[in-house]
């Protein structure tokens, strides 16, 4: 049996899969208010029958939060490990997940640091992932 490492592509996120086969961060965003959210909802956070729209966001953010995985549970991922997954806070207090490729590397982030999102494809036939890489300088 082989692993199905393909996301649930629905109605709620299906913009932000087809931005991310673009490259590009695309999120949620409540047309009253114009404020961005996450994770994707039928309806605003912040405004009562408030009209939802997507768009582009900037891909920068802060890391908040970061765990390492040594121990893989599907096999696909076995090439990847240790790797770690960040808790990225965007400028406009959205928190997304993003993968950190050689977490113990020196240019690694560490939980404060700035990083740059960007969207990778880190397993043959699957989807791009959301990954963060810290900014130098």
């Amino acid at each position: 049996m082989s692993d199905d490492l393909q996301p649930i592509i629905n109605d709620l996120n299906a913009p932000f899969w087809a931005g991310a086969r673009e490259g590009k961060l695309v999120l949620p965003y409540c047309v009253a208010t114009q404020r961005p959210f996450w994770p994707p909802s039928p309806m605003s956070p912040w405004a009562e029958h408030a009209a939802i729209g997507w768009r582009e966001a900037p891909a920068r953010g802060v890391v908040r939060a970061m765990g390492v995985y040594r121990r893989v549970f599907l096999k696909a991922f076995e090439p990847l490990a240790p790797y770690a997954i960040a808790l990225v806070e965007l400028a406009e207090n959205v928190r997304l997940h993003a993968h950190v490729a050689d977490a113990h590397g020196a240019n690694a982030p560490k939980v404060g640091d700035a990083v740059r999102l960007h969207f990778r494809v880190l397993i043959e036939s699957g989807q791009p992932v959301l990954c963060a890489e810290r900014v130098r300088g």
